[in-house]
């Protein structure tokens, strides 16, 4: 019997894990918006679970409490597989590729990363702000620095690595371009200096261009 039970196989319900998605989608979306509205001091796991009509348990077992909800609204700002714009973008990424002007590759890659940022920026501020007083906040960012950054010098690599002007290296051309398209220069020129997006993509091509590619 004991063999019976043990060689039965786990039962796997396609309906349960979409239904499992749709409620952790709906308590990110919950946490995203009151995360913006009150910033992470101001939230509680509490009241995410009233917006998004599940029980604080729910979201302790599911993402690991206030934390969790953070890094999974960040996580799904930065990377969204049911979002439309997600699937555009990598399209534009296999166009940006098949270019042979560099200087139309860079410009497309930092419109692409001005998308990107449109999104996430506001939450990195929520995460800036944590930063003060929760360790794990201040880790987080450290974290996204470095992973912003090996994804951008992976790009630079792929996209323009033969075309940098000479004696500038990958390496450089990446920490140029991250400190150009951070969360926190996004912010500071399209909200406290009310930039649109595309003024912004505007001005950090024409400096990467000239740096860049000389």
């Amino acid at each position: 019997m004991a063999d019976d039970v043990k060689g039965r196989r786990r039962y796997h319900s396609p309906l349960r894990v979409e239904q499992a998605d749709g409620t952790r989608r709906r308590v990110l979306a919950a946490a995203r918006d009151l995360f913006l509205a009150r910033g992470y001091g101001g939230t509680t796991v509490a009241a995410v679970a009233r917006a998004a009509g599940v029980s604080p348990d729910t979201i302790y077992v599911s993402l690991g409490g206030k934390q969790g909800l953070l890094e999974g609204v960040l996580g799904l700002a930065r990377s969204d597989p049911e979002d439309p714009a997600h699937h555009d973008q990598d399209h534009r990424r296999d166009e940006i590729g098949a270019l042979v002007d560099p200087h139309q590759r860079l410009r497309r890659l930092v419109e692409l990363s001005s998308e990107t940022l449109a999104r996430t920026s506001p939450v990195h501020a929520v995460l800036r702000g944590a930063a003060d007083g929760h360790p794990f906040a201040a880790d987080l960012c450290t974290r996204m620095l470095r992973i912003r950054l090996q994804i951008q010098t992976r790009n630079l690599e792929t996209y323009l690595g033969t075309s940098l002007r000479p004696g500038l290296t990958v390496k450089q051309a990446a920490e140029r371009y991250s400190a150009l398209l951070s969360p926190e220069l996004y912010h500071l020129l399209t909200v406290d200096h009310r930039w649109t997006t595309r003024r912004y993509s505007s001005w950090v091509t024409e400096l990467l261009d000239h740096d860049l590619l000389g």
